[in-house]
């Protein structure tokens, strides 16, 4: 089954693809693929600050009564979908493939495609 990715060159003009994997049409790494509403910067910036602080409470090796570990997989469970629609709109809005890794610079605000082992592997076989 053929997937369609549409991607903007400008807007009068569209361009079609046509791919079995998405991943044969993804951009290097560092590759500007959109700008950033400030709305979109803010929550990004929301989303990686909730991450980090996630990543520092597991290094923490911290031991959680079964309350306190209910409540704080509650708190995960609401990044995670934060996080999944807050991608699902920006890579909707872009009309990119969800799976590509892409990042906001949430200071400046475009859009890129981020460090990804696909890209890693194709510089490996060079």
């Amino acid at each position: 089954m053929l997937n369609r990715i549409r991607k903007k060159m400008t807007s009068a003009q569209e361009t079609e693809f046509e791919t079995d994997n998405v991943y044969t049409i993804l951009p290097p790494p560092g590759t500007v693929i959109g700008e950033a509403t400030k709305e979109e910067m803010d929550k990004a910036a929301e989303l990686e600050i909730r991450h980090m602080a996630f990543l520092r409470l597991q290094d923490m090796y911290i031991e959680f009564d079964g309350s306190s570990y209910k409540e704080l997989l509650k708190d995960f469970q609401e990044f995670e979908i934060d996080s999944s629609n807050f991608w699902r709109d920006i890579a909707r809005r872009l009309a990119i493939p969800y799976e590509w890794p892409i990042r906001v610079d949430h200071a400046n605000g475009p859009i890129y495609i981020g460090e990804n082992d696909i890209a890693a592997e194709e510089i490996e076989e060079d």
